[in-house]
């Protein structure tokens, strides 16, 4: 799977098979191999020792929510209807987005699909998944834990 179809602004990475991984339901994150830091989103290159030799390791999905926003105009890749007046209200459709801390220094961002914000608080358990939307796009989402 192409990187461009995670990422709306970037067509090519070093860590490409991010998206390949999500496709499988995969969260992942990279380790290096030198000092053992590890990065999300994923990193190719150490900032810590400047090695490059970096391994994929799964992300745990259970966590925290450390902080969470909503947005008002979603992307046109979410499959909202089409528009039939400008700023009708399919194109202010709003949409939870949170941080997920599920690791000390590692926190993932997804989606929070079919909640309001107000049925949300900082702290509350939840988890991540990874999503392959109708046009094939894949994404995160983040949802209440069990």
């Amino acid at each position: 799977m192409e990187f461009k179809a995670f990422s709306l602004m970037i067509g090519e990475s070093k860590v490409a098979a991010f998206t390949d991984y999500l496709a499988q339901g995969k969260i992942m994150a990279t380790r290096c191999k030198g000092c053992q830091a590890e990065f999300y989103p994923p990193q190719a290159d150490c900032p810590v020792c400047m090695s490059n030799d970096m391994e994929w390791i799964e992300c745990p999905t259970e966590g925290r929510l450390a902080t969470f926003t909503q947005i008002m105009v979603l992307p046109k890749h979410f499959g909202l209807p089409p528009l039939t007046i400008p700023f009708g209200k399919a194109s202010l459709t709003p949409s939870p987005v949170g941080l997920l801390e599920v690791k000390d220094g590692i926190r993932i961002m997804g989606w929070i699909p079919d909640t309001a914000v107000d049925d949300l608080t900082v702290g509350a358990p939840m988890k991540a998944a990874a999503q392959v939307l109708k046009d094939g796009r894949v994404t995160i989402v983040l949802q209440k834990a069990d």
